[in-house]
């Protein structure tokens, strides 16, 4: 070989190892860049899920504020209502408080005069002459008179029985007895009324007024039964 030739070979091998060396350079550069983007890639997928996962999280946390909100405005509107309810209560407590202090002292009022008797009204029932038999005009008068004492069961009545001037006290005394007797008969055997509600005497003859006569009407006007009404004073 000439020098001509090694040369030209030299050259030739020189050129070669470029080549091949430029080659493995581009490969590897190539291998670099792509095991970086698969990195590059691998992290973005990875920052996407857990933002996705984050954004899940968020919805889920505000989906359960929305809910806990609901709970606590349906809470508020039960409290409300409660707290209604209980200013009611106070209220009807008030108000009970209030009719039993006056129920009380209505009945202290009742209690304390229950022997103080008041007169609510009072009939006059009239006799014949010598006679102690009820007429129409004097049953009349004692219907009233049970209609009053069935209307309140504490009422009382007061007899008095009295007969004119004339004739002895003892037969007068007597006949005032048997008016008085006819009276509570009717109203014991007619209406049912209890005895001890009736109070009863005879009071004989009745003095005139001063001053007056004894004529027919003064005398008619004597023979008579007196009822008073008595009710407990309230």
């Amino acid at each position: 070989m000439n020098k001509r030739q090694l040369a030209a070979t030299i050259v030739c091998g020189g050129l070669g190892m470029l080549v091949t060396t430029a080659c493995a350079t581009k490969g590897f550069v190539r291998e670099q860049v792509g095991t970086s983007e698969t990195r590059l890639v691998q992290r973005v997928d990875g920052t996407d899920s857990k933002l996705k996962e984050t954004s899940d999280r968020t919805a889920s946390n505000t989906q359960a504020l929305e809910a806990a909100s609901q709970r606590m405005q349906a809470f508020d509107g039960r409290l409300g209502e409660v707290n209604a309810l209980a200013t009611d209560a106070k209220k009807d407590a008030a108000q009970v408080a209030a009719a039993q202090k006056e129920s009380e002292a209505a009945f202290n009022q009742r209690f304390n005069n229950r022997n103080k008797y008041g007169q609510v009204d009072t009939k006059l029932v009239y006799f014949d002459f010598n006679k102690a038999d009820l007429k129409d005009e004097g049953i009349n008068e004692l219907e009233e008179v049970a209609k009053a004492l069935k209307a309140d069961p504490n009422a009382v009545l007061e007899l008095q029985g009295f007969a004119d001037p004339r004739g002895t006290d003892k037969y007068n005394y007597g006949l005032t007895r048997d008016r008085v007797d006819a009276v509570v008969r009717y109203l014991v055997q007619r209406h049912n009324i209890d005895l001890r509600r009736i109070y009863a005497v005879g009071m004989g003859k009745i003095a005139l007024a001063n001053g007056e006569k004894g004529n027919k009407d003064t005398y008619a006007k004597s023979r008579r039964v007196e009822i008073r009404l008595l009710a407990p004073q309230s």
